[in-house]
């Protein structure tokens, strides 16, 4: 009897492998942090009386918006040529986040990046409204959120050799206004915690990638005692030749501040 099969060829796996091989894990480095969510799961119920409730994702992406708009130097990337790399800084606070698909096109485990376009300009409910039910909606549903999806699987498809692919996703990366359109913005954020995974570290083709892990019951100090609390891991991949380690660290910082505080800092 046969072992193994061998599975079709996708063009898909040329484009992943092209956006890994962009990572540039050598010029990454990574904070951790984690912490605790008792006031953010409280504003989340506050939130969900009579509508939806606020995902985790949406508090971290307008957390993210809001420490962006406090550090501008953060929300920048880069154009790189044969001769010369340039850094242009966005001036509108996109956040993107990573969405697993498992759809009819066969591409299972595949992801792709959706872009929450001026999340500071945004509430808690209506970026959860947003984002929802993305990693089921369907091509077929003709969902306009699935635009950018929809290019890359017909993309994948029409592209016939992967020279040209690789061409057609450096015009994306060091061309600024195709970036925003088919990337978003500096930062990108995943959710590795849907999956019960309680850390991830990883590295993103973007300046900056953020992960948050499971959120369960942990040991946690307070005012010096031992306690049981709900915490949440954070990690923050950031490309050093754009983002100082000093600078990262910063980010990182006031980013948990935001979330542990979420009534004193966040819109509604």
């Amino acid at each position: 009897m046969k072992e193994y099969k061998i599975l079709p060829y996708s063009r898909m796996f040329d484009l992943y492998d092209i956006l890994n091989k962009e990572n540039k894990a050598n010029c990454k480095a990574v904070a951790v942090r984690e912490i605790e969510t008792t006031n953010l799961d409280q504003m989340r119920v506050k939130l969900s009386e009579g509508q939806m409730k606020p995902t985790y994702t949406s508090f971290i992406a307008r957390a993210t918006a809001m420490v962006l708009k406090e550090m501008p130097n953060a929300n920048r990337a880069t154009i790189e040529t044969f001769f010369l790399r340039r850094t242009y800084r966005f001036l509108k606070t996109h956040v993107s986040v990573a969405v697993e698909r498992n759809d009819s096109e066969g591409n299972n485990g595949g992801a792709f990046v959706y872009t929450i376009y001026n999340t500071d300009e945004k509430k808690l409910i209506e970026i959860t409204k947003e984002i929802s039910g993305l990693a089921d909606s369907t091509l077929e549903s003709n969902d306009p959120r699935l635009e950018r999806w929809r290019r890359i699987v017909t993309g994948a498809k029409r592209v016939p050799f992967s020279w040209i692919l690789s061409l057609v996703i450096w015009c994306h990366k060091n061309i600024p206004y195709l970036y925003i359109r088919n990337r978003g913005g500096a930062v990108m954020i995943s959710s590795p915690s849907k999956y019960g995974v309680d850390f991830i570290v990883a590295h993103w083709p973007y300046t900056i990638g953020l992960s948050f892990g499971l959120v369960k019951e942990r040991a946690w100090v307070v005012s010096g005692e031992l306690a049981v609390r709900k915490t949440m891991p954070i990690t923050l991949a950031f490309d050093r030749r754009i983002v100082s380690g000093a600078d990262a660290a910063r980010f990182m910082n006031r980013l948990c501040e935001i979330l542990e505080n979420p009534g004193k800092f966040l819109k509604e």
